[in-house]
């Protein structure tokens, strides 16, 4: 059995700092959740649909993850029906293990009920390790949304981290207990289409959304 290792005092303040940046940054509508979907904490920030919510909801369906249920999901035409002998052996395993909820299984086919719950808008790294490490950190979500790292003070080498963030597109941000002080601000994020992967990670933004308000339901504070 793996041990849990508590939230230091330190870290829990950096965590705390990463959300009020995504408060602060995140455009009007986004929600803020968190979580470790990529490795290594982070502030995600997403706006929901609200009626794919509705009917998750509804139908019992939490956060879809599986990849290559996701790929088989996007190969198919949303709300219109696909015939069985249309699906390859892969979709057709996938299929399978897709959760209720997902598709329905009609008279004239396959239908493809879901669709990605909400849209990924900002993920925000605690540079708990230097702004350096954040940055390597907030590089991971670049396929996936805009970026911003945030530091407890400002650099020592202030040019080159604005510098550098500012080349990668990344945010750099300094919240102290007092205020937040956009230093450098994230690059916007500009999507040309929904891959399985980026739906993936809506499912992960979703998922941390939830897991937020189960908890808030239950009287626990945010992780």
């Amino acid at each position: 059995m793996t041990a849990i290792r508590p939230v230091t005092p330190a870290t829990a303040a950096a965590r705390s700092a990463a959300v009020r940046a995504a408060e602060h940054l995140a455009p009007a509508g986004t929600r803020i959740g968190t979580g470790a979907p990529l490795g290594g904490w982070v502030a995600l920030a997403g706006t929901p649909d609200p009626t794919e919510t509705a009917r998750r909801t509804q139908a019992g369906l939490g956060a879809v993850t599986d990849v290559p249920v996701l790929e088989m999901l996007l190969g198919l035409p949303h709300g219109l029906p696909v015939p069985p002998g249309a699906l390859s052996d892969r979709d057709r395993r996938a299929l399978a293990a897709a959760p209720a909820g997902c598709a329905d299984h009609g008279p004239d086919g396959i239908v493809r009920q879901a669709r990605p719950p909400l849209t990924p808008a900002l993920a925000v790294v605690s540079a708990i390790r230097g702004w350096r490490a954040g940055l390597e950190q907030a590089g991971r979500y670049a396929p996936f949304c805009a970026r911003a790292v945030v530091v407890p003070r400002a650099p020592r080498d202030l040019l080159a981290a604005c510098v550098e963030a500012d080349f990668y597109g990344v945010g750099l941000v300094v919240v102290s207990e007092s205020e937040v002080d956009v230093l450098v601000t994230p690059e916007p994020y500009r999507a040309r289409r929904v891959t399985a992967r980026r739906w993936w990670l809506a499912e992960q933004v979703h998922r941390a959304l939830v897991t937020r308000d189960e908890r808030a339901a239950a009287g626990i504070g945010a992780p």
